[in-house]
Formats: C-alpha cells, structure tokens, sequence
C-alpha cells in the first residue's frame, strides 16, 4: 500500500501487528471427568503442538529419574552422524561411576564396575529399568568426568531453551552436598519432542516393555503403562520414562497416539505411596486418564474454510465502490472439543487501520479469532480477496480535502508559529541591546568635555 507519510506507514504497520499483540490467552482444557493426582501436569497434541493440559506446568520442581531422558539425548547427539556404533562400540567405567550410589538404593541393572557393555545396552538399561549406574557409565564415557557430563546437559538445556532446568548429574538421585536437579513440566515437553523427532532410536529403545543385554541379564520396564500384566498398561503408549523420589514424588512422561492423534504427557509429584506404606502409581492412573479423555472427547475441527468470506472493509482512495471482502489466509482447524459446537464460540473480528490503495489479493488487513470464556482457541489472518487500484482524482481531491485538517498541517503550523515568535523575541532583544550600547557610546563621548555649555551642548546632541 502507498502510503502519504512515515508517520502513516507508522501507524499501518503497528495496526497488522496490533491485533496479535493483544489477543485472548490459548485456551487449555480443564477436564471435570478427570482428576489430575500429580502436582504438576501437561499435555499436546504432538501434531498441532497445541497445549490441552497445563496444571502449573511452569513450576520448578525436582524431575528424579526424569533427568535421564536428557542423559539418553546428550549421548545420542554424540554420535548422531554414526548411531549404528551405539550397537557396537562397548565401554565401561570403574569405581568412580559406582562410589556416589552405594548406600543410595539407587535403581540398577546389576553392572558391575569395568564390566563392557555396548552403548545400545547401557541406553536400554538406562531408560528401561531406569539404571543410575548406567548414567554415571556413560557420563564419563561421553563427557570425560561426571561433571563434564553435567555441563553438556545444561548446554543442550540451554539450546532447547528450557529456561528453568538445571542439571548436576545424570542420573537424577539427590546426592549429598550437590543441589538437586530442577526443571518443569513444559521444559521436559521441549525435551521429549526434540528426542521423539529427531531420533527414531529413543522411542526404539524407550517403548521397550523388556529387553535382555549382551550379557544375558534381562531387564524390565518400571513403566506401568506399558507392562500387560499391570492394572494400568495402555495398549496405546509408547515410552518414555519414570521417576520417583520422596522429594520428587512419582514423575512420569509418555506418548500415546491412536486414530491418527498423537500426545505426549509430562506429570511430577505424584503420591508415592498411601498412608499404610503401600505403593501408589497414581502418575501412571494420572496419564492413562488424561489419554482414555483426550482420544474419546478431542478431535481436529475446522472453525472456518479457507474460502469463506468474513467481512469485508473499506478502502482508501479505491476506484469503484472501495469496498474490498476479506477471507482467512487458509483453512483453520484445531484441536477442539466434540460436545461444544463451534457455533458457540465467540468470533472476534480485526480490521487494520488506514487501508489504503492500491491492495493486492492475498495482502492481510486483518485477523479473526474464536474465543471460549474470553480465551483463544484458533485465529488466522484475513486477507483481501482481489485486488483494489487506486483512482488518482479522488485520492488527489481527499488529500487536498483532508490536508488543512490533518495532524501534519497542524504540526506545520505550530512550528511556523514558534519560528516567528523565537524570531521576534530575538530581534527586539537585538535592537533593545544595540540602542543601548549606542546611548552608553555617545555619554561617554561627552563627559570629556569641562566645559559647562560643553557638555549641556552634548546632551543637546544626545536629546537629537
């Protein structure tokens, strides 16, 4: 759009920016059929990346046995030009991967210390039966000490931008005299769709009910969701991992997908155990609760077709009617709940200001978007359906019409006034300062005189 001054492409540019700056908060589902045990919950649809669950999901809470799945990334992005030799290559570590754990009751997978195993093996005793020993092995193997190992987790933290995650070690226990390790809900969702889309091996070896090592020790799963024998297996889950301190509570991350729609679901504190000492799995309930609701009671929606047209605005110094429709950029669909009609949701329509002549089909000059409780559900931009060419006669007679009125003419005016006045002032404070020097020369050109008649003829002088 040709636009008359700075301060009008100013102002257009900040209204196509305006109706996003503002907008209505994402809407997140509350579920009344489902009751969330765990502290802190969220949940996506991997698809669409829409957040359905958020239970303080921005809360900085201990992840346990959760720091693992950052362990299993920083060693897969090690070797990710070559993950065949996660098959082959084996190491090992001695005392100094095992001296920290003992008297711990840390979960293991019975390595013993200088014992060779593959990569692979210790990736799956890591994330299967949730190995501490098998973190510190490969922490030193990949990051030359246990604290460099912790460094590149808190690199790789950083990349991912998980803001409120810090890491100390691999394994996740709380050791005495080192801070635990903190991190939230969402960080760990940043975590686990990097893991998901960037290495098909870590939903391999996470979705593993059981496994035997190269050295014949079998070992299963602490993930309920995925053993058949267990009152809380869903056939539906792939991964990801468990975690579970007194401090931390029972924590939990997993990915479901059935019918097309996919979610992953990140859980912390959760009750370990009831007040009779028996164990409770109550991440587990948690999340087979939150997938039985989302597959059964959310479904993609269309809230407008891309060819629909919304409303249309006037335009500028435009030949014909100067009237321009307007449509969604494209179709817009979304996760959505299948007992709330679309029809019931709220529809908020944008226009930009100053549209103006010449508009092209395609170019935005507005947004609409679908409310639920005064919170966003889906929005797009809406575009002009043609184009719209200027009529230069009736854009030179407005202009003309409108330039005695404008804030420019205005401001033009007020700085000619002020020019004026400061030159005024200046002036006649310059003629004020000259006369008087002139009156202070002539004065002292006559006191020289001792003459009475002298210097009254001098004054004669001044007085002409």
């Amino acid at each position: 759009m040709k636009k008359l001054s700075f301060i009008t492409v100013f102002l257009v540019i900040f209204s196509l920016v305006l109706p996003y700056a503002g907008s209505a908060d994402a809407y997140v589902f509350e579920p009344s059929e489902v009751k969330i045990s765990s502290a802190a919950a969220y949940m996506e649809n991997l698809e669409t990346g829409e957040v359905v669950i958020n239970k303080k999901a921005d809360e900085k809470r201990i992840p346990a046995s959760l720091t693992k799945i950052m362990t299993c990334v920083v060693v897969l992005d090690n070797f990710k030009e070559n993950l065949e030799i996660l098959k082959t290559e084996k190491i090992s570590a001695g005392e100094e991967a095992f001296t920290e754990l003992y008297d711990t009751g840390y979960s293991n997978a019975g390595i013993k210390p200088d014992e060779q195993l593959t990569y692979y093996d210790l990736l799956c005793a890591l994330m299967i039966p949730s190995a501490c020993e098998a973190a510190n092995i490969l922490a030193i193997n990949v990051g030359g000490s246990l604290e460099g190992f912790a460094n590149l987790m808190n690199e790789k933290a950083k990349a991912l931008k998980m803001d409120s995650t810090t890491f100390y070690n691999a394994h996740g226990l709380e050791i005495e005299g080192q801070e635990s390790n903190i991190t939230t809900c969402s960080d760990l969702a940043k975590l686990c769709r990097y893991a998901i889309n960037t290495y098909p091996i870590f939903t391999e070896i996470t979705s593993k009910s059981g496994y035997t090592m190269e050295n014949g020790t079998y070992i299963s799963t602490t993930n309920k969701l995925l053993d058949p024998e267990s009152d809380y297996y869903y056939g539906y889950v792939s991964g990801i991992k468990t975690g579970y301190l007194d401090t931390a509570g029972r924590c939990l991350a997993s990915v479901a997908e059935k019918n097309g729609y996919s979610y992953l679901c990140i859980t912390m504190g959760a009750d370990g155990y009831d007040d009779d000492g028996n164990e409770l799995y109550l991440n587990c309930a948690d999340h087979k609760a939150l997938y039985t609701w989302a597959f059964d009671k959310l479904s993609y929606q269309t809230f407008i077709k891309e060819n629909e047209e919304v409303t249309d605005t006037k335009v500028e110094y435009a030949q014909g009617d100067g009237y321009v429709n307007l449509k969604p950029a494209g179709e817009v669909t979304a996760i959505w709940r299948n007992d709330i009609p679309i029809e019931e949701l709220e529809r908020k329509i944008t226009i930009s200001d100053n549209i103006i002549a010449p508009i092209y089909a395609g170019e935005v000059l507005g947004s609409v978007e679908f409310l639920y409780n005064g919170k966003s559900v889906a929005k797009s931009d809406l575009v002009a359906t043609k184009d719209v060419f200027k009529s230069k006669g009736e854009a030179s007679v407005t202009v003309a019409a409108n330039f005695f009125t404008s804030t420019q003419f205005k401001i033009a005016v007020v700085i000619i006034a002020v020019i004026i006045l400061v030159y005024t002032i200046v002036f006649f404070v310059y003629v004020h300062r000259r006369s008087k020097k002139r009156v202070s020369e002539i004065k002292e050109k006559y006191r020289t005189y001792d003459d009475e008649d002298d210097y009254d003829d001098g004054y004669d002088d001044l007085d002409e």
